[in-house]
């Protein structure tokens, strides 16, 4: 796997990037520690949400979705990352943010040995799984930024649209998330990849050293 010290985890809301995140963190020795009950969120078969999120209205992070205007170099941002893990070691951590999608280029001219992971996975199977696991009901985090469904509708556009541009520009591919991408990626394992992200890609980009 790569040895870095953050995964920044970037998806549209609904497009399965917290089962990705957690099948990662679970599997591929990465800190942890930022677990707690209060940061859970659990909703039938869906396998919910787990540790710390970042994001405007949300524990962490009210600031992410503008990190040129909020942070003139990596200090402050990386306090602010490090701040729910209660060890901090050399394993790398996962920042989970939304809004991340909003500053892909800040991220990767500023943040030195990381990687940046995007999700993706069509705008309206997106905004319909968001609502089946949930949507305005699910307790953590906190959705509130995203106003109501309209405007829940505009964003995943918008950060898929984001996520696109900043994959072309870098001259990166979507791949889709399957066992053959997870291995060459993170390393083999014995991961089974459920039928249900048959339908998300995925892109891993190393930030400047």
């Amino acid at each position: 796997m790569p040895s870095k010290k953050y995964t920044f985890l970037v998806g549209a809301p609904g497009s399965r990037w917290s089962g990705i995140g957690q099948l990662i963190s679970e599997n591929f020795d990465y800190n942890t520690t930022d677990k707690s009950p209060e940061r859970q969120y659990i909703h039938g078969s869906f396998s919910g949400h787990s540790g710390s999120y970042f994001g405007p209205e949300m524990e962490l992070g009210n600031d992410f979705h503008r990190l040129e205007q909020s942070y003139m170099g990596s200090a402050r941002f990386e306090a602010m990352c490090n701040s729910p893990f209660k060890t901090l070691s050399d394993k790398p951590k996962l920042i989970k943010c939304h809004q991340f999608a909003y500053g892909l280029d800040w991220l990767k001219e500023n943040i030195q040995g990381s990687n940046i992971l995007l999700v993706k996975r069509d705008s309206d199977k997106s905004f319909d799984w968001w609502k089946q696991a949930g949507g305005w009901d699910i307790s953590y985090p906190n959705y509130a930024w995203y106003v109501d469904d309209v405007h829940m509708q505009h964003y995943i556009d918008t950060e898929i649209k984001l996520a696109n541009i900043f994959v072309n520009s870098t001259g990166n591919e979507w791949a889709t998330f399957d066992k053959k991408w997870l291995d060459e990626n993170f390393g083999e394992s014995d991961i089974i990849i459920p039928d249900s992200y048959s339908d998300v890609e995925v892109c891993l980009i190393h930030t400047f050293w």
